[in-house]
């Protein structure tokens, strides 16, 4: 069969791998618990030794707090589940020569995704990326109203429960139904708020604009073949 002059059968094995970025319908990696846009949830605890996935991506970036109130590390990775779904995580190591708490660390943006929070207190596990066993794990997590572009993590009430000079957090984690990453963006609060670079899922093209991708590639090779 033909469409435009073009045989189908390419076209639609293009069709094929691209349709398999389509989000799956579950963000539930064990021991997360969900949280939709305006939700405000006491984050779950993944077990220790619970296979994360596969490592596809993951960073540390040294931070220097507004005015110089505090100094640390943020370490952050991407981890894909075998259902294709992708995991974010993230830790803050609070140096002991700051001179500020952290209270609050929020993600952008989770827009049109769904998401599950919960934190590790077993980082060393994780080979490869970076992260070490944490001792501060957050007191609530949440997601703005009303588009859930904003996934954050709050580490008081009290003031004890923030991460402290010295201290360094749990990796928190924010399961997604995801199958696609791309640079984001970490906020790190203690009064001012520090920008950090890091990762946030990345949306997967509609079916229509897949069709149209694919009727442009052959287009292409098309009119490769007409020249040679």
């Amino acid at each position: 069969m033909k469409l435009m002059g073009m045989n189908v059968a390419p076209l639609a094995m293009i069709l094929a791998m691209l349709l398999v970025a389509v989000p799956h319908a579950n963000a539930n990696l064990a021991g997360t618990v969900p949280a939709a846009p305006g939700d405000t949830v006491f984050p779950g605890l993944v077990t220790s030794g619970t296979d994360p996935g596969t490592l596809l991506a993951n960073e540390s970036v040294v931070v220097n707090g507004t005015g110089g109130a505090y100094s640390g590390t943020l370490v952050a990775a991407v981890y894909q589940e075998n259902v294709g779904t992708l995991d974010f995580y993230y830790q803050f190591v609070n140096n002991a020569n700051s001179k500020d708490s952290v209270a609050r660390i929020t993600e952008v943006d989770f827009t049109g995704f769904l998401t599950s929070l919960g934190f590790r207190v077993d980082g060393s596990s994780l080979t490869g990326s970076g992260f070490v066993d944490g001792s501060v794990a957050p007191v609530t997590g949440d997601r703005n109203s009303p588009s859930g572009d904003v996934v954050g993590f709050s580490f008081n009430p009290p003031d004890s429960a923030k991460i402290l000079p010295g201290t360094t957090s749990t990796v928190f984690v924010i399961s997604t139904n995801a199958t696609r990453f791309q640079p984001g963006t970490v906020n790190i609060i203690d009064g001012g708020v520090t920008d950090v670079q890091a990762y946030e899922p990345a949306a997967v093209p509609e079916p229509s604009q897949l069709i149209w991708l694919s009727l442009g590639l052959m287009a292409i090779v098309r009119a490769r073949r007409v020249r040679a």
